[in-house]
């Protein structure tokens, strides 16, 4: 079967067809999705059914798979530990304890570990078992976002960099302390350029992005909120309504992605995995000098 590059109607996303994850891909497999990945930002394949070797193979086509960097064991429904680069995102518990990282109801806009130096490039997640209704997931295009700034506001942005930071929160905005040393946190620039595409990218959001260096408290919260208002507008939004099955892939370096509520009652069961990133810069001029391939 021929690959099929199908458009979602909204300005990021697509889905590809005619790729069977369950087998090994050769080498103009993996370029075409890679391609159709650049463009459209957000992929997914429909009425997969894979292993988590078969999604760790796939993933490994597009990097280095990322380590889990939870302390918690990561579990599948049998109770039996995953394979290393697994992580299972979940509501159900064993026993009482998550099967990996505790996944309810409601998250906001964020980018995967943009509060580490090196944020991940990509992310996968598959889903398993999916509640009758919610729990799907949003999608926001960052470079139509950098590209609805104002000429004011991009101004203002040039050069400077946010404070991303972790709190383990899933609808809080992360709050500034005096001690920082047992909260993951760093600083990127506000606006990026993709390290492929060679887009700029608006990179803040709404879940981890703490404040704009240099600015004092009012001016930098004035400033978030502004950017918060263009990088969530709905116009700029894919909305992924799971099935189970699918395997979503989307760019961590200019996607930004939440997720809907669903209810408590319902079981929610999916497999993440992650290829690891490089430290983003504002220009390719920056990001060149600074040795990173």
């Amino acid at each position: 079967m021929a690959i099929k590059v199908i458009p979602a109607d909204a300005p990021l996303g697509a889905e590809v067809c005619g790729v069977n994850l369950s087998r090994p891909l050769n080498r103009e497999t993996v370029e075409v999705v890679h391609e159709a990945w650049l463009e459209h930002l957000v992929i997914y394949f429909r009425g997969q059914e894979i292993d988590q070797h078969q999604q760790l193979a796939f993933t490994q086509h597009f990097g280095e798979v990322g380590a889990m960097r939870s302390p918690r064991t990561q579990l599948d429904l049998k109770g039996i530990p995953q394979e290393p680069g697994i992580m299972t995102v979940s509501n159900i518990r064993r026993n009482g304890k998550p099967l990996g990282l505790a996944h309810d109801g409601e998250m906001w806009f964020h980018s995967d570990m943009c509060f580490e130096e090196n944020p991940l490039k990509a992310t996968l997640l598959y889903g398993i078992e999916i509640p009758s209704k919610g729990g799907n997931t949003l999608f926001a295009n960052m470079y139509l976002a950098y590209e609805r700034l104002s000429k004011d506001i991009k101004e203002t942005i040039r050069g400077r960099t946010a404070l991303q930071m972790h709190e383990f929160h899933r609808t809080d905005r992360p709050q500034l302390r005096e001690d920082m040393s047992d909260v993951a946190h760093f600083s990127h620039p506000v606006a990026i350029t993709h390290a492929e595409t060679g887009r700029q990218a608006l990179f803040v959001n709404r879940l981890m992005t703490a404040r704009i260096n240099g600015l004092d408290e009012a001016d930098s919260d004035m400033l978030i909120d502004e950017l918060l208002r263009v990088s969530e507008d709905p116009a700029i939004v894919y909305e992924h309504v799971w099935k189970p099955g699918d395997l979503v892939m989307w760019d961590n370096r200019c996607v930004t992605h939440a997720r809907t509520d669903f209810s408590e009652t319902e079981r929610r069961l999916l497999r993440r995995t992650t290829t690891d990133g490089s430290r983003p810069f504002e220009t390719m001029v920056e990001y060149s000098s600074a040795g990173a391939p």
